[in-house]
């Protein structure tokens, strides 16, 4: 019973221990060096990099859980919402349809752009909000095994650490501007350090729950 009470804790220990690692590094940074510390946290550069590269890695753990959950007979709807959230976390951080386009579609700016024709606005809305709409219609379609998916996920150790990067992460969206005015803080330091931890917990998590679906009966 205590071997796997420690186990069970072991998603969190983990998750616990880079976070305030990260976090020290960053804090240091702030102490010695504002400058860097500036630079390190400002848009499209190395902690935001870092954010995009762990919610990769955790879209990435999410869609072999996906895999392995499919293979094991039950429906993967949980695991593949988590994908498409991921997913979308990385195409926001990186800003790909600006990288790959030279100009940022995904906004509402594009889309009520009049210099634009309104055929490429429409294609633009479509690709937007055709995924979302269509994860939504699967996962209404499946509510009730994704009801028993998140009972199940939240009992287990990878789950919990999974819920705990969506909350860090959203309570950052939500405080993203008065994160922004703290004196003596870079404006963007603590919403970025933030994102970075949720990014690690949601790593975390996902590696844990993938883990134990590949030795779930």
């Amino acid at each position: 019973m205590t071997i796997g009470r420690r186990r069970q804790r072991h998603p969190a220990r983990v998750a616990t221990a880079i976070s305030l690692i990260t976090a020290a590094l960053l804090g240091a940074a702030v102490v010695l060096d504002p400058a860097v510390a500036e630079r390190l946290s400002r848009e499209d550069d190395v902690v935001e990099w870092m954010q995009a590269g762990l919610f990769a890695l955790a879209a990435v753990f999410a869609l072999a859980s996906a895999w392995a959950t499919w293979r094991s007979g039950a429906s993967p709807v949980l695991e593949i919402l988590i994908t498409g959230m991921l997913t979308g976390l990385v195409i926001g951080e990186l800003d790909l349809d600006k990288m790959l386009l030279g100009r940022k579609i995904i906004s509402t700016r594009f889309l009520v752009d009049g210099r634009v024709g309104l055929g490429w606005r429409a294609l633009a809305g479509v690709a937007v909000g055709g995924p979302p709409v269509v994860l939504a219609i699967y996962a209404l379609r499946r509510r009730a095994e994704l009801v028993r998916a998140i009972r199940r996920t939240l009992a287990e150790p990878g789950g919990q650490a999974l819920l705990v990067g969506v909350v860090i992460f959203g309570l950052t969206e939500a405080f993203e501007k008065p994160l922004g005015r703290i004196p003596g803080l870079p404006k963007y330091f603590l919403e970025e350090t933030f994102e970075l931890i949720a990014g690690m917990w949601l790593s975390v998590g996902t590696y844990a729950h993938w883990r134990r679906g590949r030795v779930r009966p």
